[in-house]
């Protein structure tokens, strides 16, 4: 299965400034998830940010490349737990649902789990999310694999985002987004 424009929305958990170093390559994983944010404006695709409240701000890269997402606080791991986050993956009409981020064996994967509860198509940017220690990495992804959620890259969802180089931003956004080019 794709990823499908007009059917998915981009969930990027937990990236505050109290766990961003002690994540296995922080600043890269900071530097993709502004990455997949600008990709969601570009695309139209809606970006929804957790927060957990027991870690701090938003580090203000990615609160810039932002303005237009929904922001959430949480404090359970499964965001579904909280009645706002609920609410709104069910304002959105989607059925397919990316996550990225922190950790991704725990928020990354109980949120995957109660999204798949919910009959959502559920896919993990695996170059996009990042835990305090490759094996709980490893770990929870071959989990999430195991419970039918598809792992993906950045680059997968660039293209199945935009589906054919006739895109007449094709060019423009693989200059933006391809071969090392983004910067922020």
């Amino acid at each position: 299965m794709l990823v499908r424009k007009d059917d998915a929305a981009i969930v990027v958990f937990d990236m505050q400034l109290d766990l961003i170093p002690l994540l296995l390559n922080g600043s890269q994983l900071l530097h993709d998830c502004c990455w997949v944010s600008e990709v969601a404006r570009d695309f139209d695709v809606p970006l929804l940010l957790t927060e957990h409240e027991k870690l701090g701000g938003l580090s203000l890269s990615l609160h810039e490349v932002t303005e237009h997402a929904t922001r959430l606080p949480k404090q359970h791991f499964d965001f579904l737990r909280e009645s706002p986050a609920a609410e709104y993956v069910a304002a959105t009409g989607r059925d397919q649902f990316v996550l990225a981020g922190a950790e991704t064996h725990v928020a990354i994967l109980q949120s995957a789990m109660g999204l798949l509860e919910q009959g959502k198509t559920v896919f993990v940017l695996t170059d996009t999310c990042s835990t305090r220690n490759q094996l709980d990495h490893e770990v929870g992804l071959d989990r999430l694999r195991h419970n039918g959620v598809h792992l993906i890259t950045r680059e997968m969802l660039f293209f199945e985002l935009i589906r054919d180089s006739e895109d007449s931003r094709y060019l423009e956004l693989a200059k933006k987004y391809l071969d090392g080019r983004y910067i922020r």
